[in-house]
């Protein structure tokens, strides 16, 4: 049951069973008093009875002092003979004197022999108001009763408007916060109730849509700097293309060796289109969502000694040192071959592109013994600490001015972090200024007895 839920049923209860307890406690009370008066009007009245008794027997009804005696018990004495004369009475109109009323039956009655062989029948009767003593009792009982109810009334009033409907006021402001465009609207609430739970999906709700705008703003910034970066990346290299060709056409290139220069640059500008087209491609499946892995069980030794001797004739043909390691460590790995042999190419295309000329690949089982670690380290011009954050950023580039002219996008780490992920690794880089930089991600294998 919700706290809430519990809250409400509570108050609902009190607000019947505490007036009704203080009404019937105020009434016990009361009726604890009234009997005490009973017992004392009970005592009074045995107590005049006697003295009556006596003094009739023995003295004449006049000369007994029957009016100091009612004065004394605050009784009313009526005293009448055999034949219905009456001989004394304390009312004022004895032919319309009123029947006393009382918690049980007031009146006492007697008869005594006087002294004069009168046989008189004595009647007494209290004088205490008891119907307005009990009236009073009823009163102060169910007037207490009303004053709790009244005071509870109030009471969980300020509280369920503070619990419940202040929070509501806030959803409501919120709400209208957000639907004019302010994410920036938390509400403080910490009770862990059914309003409490509301008011966490909500706070949820506005991150995520937060959350959702800045995406869709970077997006529409990356298709913007998208844009910008196709329109001159791709025309740079068609420029060159056309130069050439052109040149070819206009006989500029006479001699074989001009004509093989101009067809080796027209080849090289044509890769670099291939190149940045591809990334695009990437990209758009990247952006998408749509990046496809085919994975398939291998042998870690098996695989990464055929894919880097392919990495070091590459790099013999670009003039570039690849040192690889002479041991690499045999687990089986799920993964996808053309995916991580794209993420290879891509760290030393990038290394080289910023300037390496040795690259030295290294790869070990880490500490707990769960993740093959596989590091590039390369001695080009190396990164700032500040860069470090960016450079697994689409369309980041460091030294832009240099990275256009070796044909890249931007988009290269951006496309391995995205596949090292999916293949539930982890991506870091390191780097120094004028020291080289170092890219180490890690692919998850299955446990088995390692080699």
């Amino acid at each position: 049951m919700g706290r809430l839920k519990v809250r409400l049923i509570l108050a609902f209860l009190s607000l019947i069973l505490l007036p009704i307890g203080v009404t019937g406690s105020l009434l016990q009370l009361q009726s604890s008093e009234l009997e005490e008066k009973e017992r004392s009007y009970r005592d009074s009245m045995n107590e005049l009875e006697s003295t009556l008794k006596r003094q009739l027997t023995h003295t004449s009804v006049s000369d007994v002092e029957l009016n100091a005696l009612v004065n004394q018990y605050a009784a009313e004495i009526n005293i009448k003979d055999a034949e219905g004369e009456t001989v004394f009475t304390s009312y004022k109109d004895h032919e319309t004197a009123p029947h006393n009323e009382a918690i049980v039956d007031s009146s006492t009655l007697f008869h005594v022999q006087a002294e004069d062989g009168r046989i008189l029948f004595v009647k007494l009767s209290s004088q205490l108001p008891f119907t307005d003593t009990i009236l009073r009792s009823i009163l102060i009982s169910v007037g207490g009763g009303l004053i709790a109810l009244i005071l509870l009334i109030i009471g969980w009033t300020w509280y369920i408007s503070r619990t419940i409907l202040s929070p509501l006021k806030e959803i409501y402001a919120a709400t209208e916060e957000v639907k004019e465009g302010n994410l920036d609207y938390p509400i403080q609430y910490r009770k862990k109730d059914e309003i409490g739970k509301f008011i966490r999906g909500f706070n949820t709700m506005r991150i995520h849509l937060k959350q959702s705008q800045e995406k869709e703003e970077q997006f529409k910034e990356d298709r913007k700097q998208l844009i910008a970066n196709i329109s001159h990346d791709l025309r740079t290299p068609l420029s060159s293309i056309k130069g050439y060709v052109e040149g070819l056409q206009d006989g500029v290139a006479q001699t074989d060796e001009m004509q093989k220069k101009y067809f080796r640059v027209i080849r090289q500008k044509t890769d670099q289109l291939d190149h940045l087209i591809e990334d695009l491609f990437q990209f758009s499946k990247l952006d998408l969502r749509q990046l496809p892995l085919d994975q398939q069980f291998v042998d870690s030794r098996v695989f990464f000694q055929s894919l880097l001797d392919d990495v070091v004739e590459d790099g013999k043909s670009k003039n570039v040192c690849i040192d690889v390691p002479r041991q690499i460590p045999s687990v089986t790995l799920s993964l996808d071959p053309v995916r991580i042999t794209q993420v290879m190419n891509n760290l030393t295309e990038n290394a080289v592109r910023y300037g390496a000329d040795s690259i030295v690949v290294a790869i070990s089982i880490d500490h707990d013994e769960s993740n093959l670690t596989i590091s590039v380290k390369d001695n080009g011009e190396g990164m700032e600490k500040e860069e470090l954050t960016k450079i697994f950023s689409r369309f980041y580039r460091a030294e832009k001015s240099r990275s256009r002219e070796s044909g890249g996008t931007g988009l290269g780490l951006a496309i391995v972090k995205s596949i090292i992920e999916q293949h539930g690794g982890a991506l870091r880089a390191d780097s120094e200024l004028k020291n080289g930089s170092t890219i180490t991600f890690t692919i998850p294998f299955l446990k088995k007895e390692l080699v």
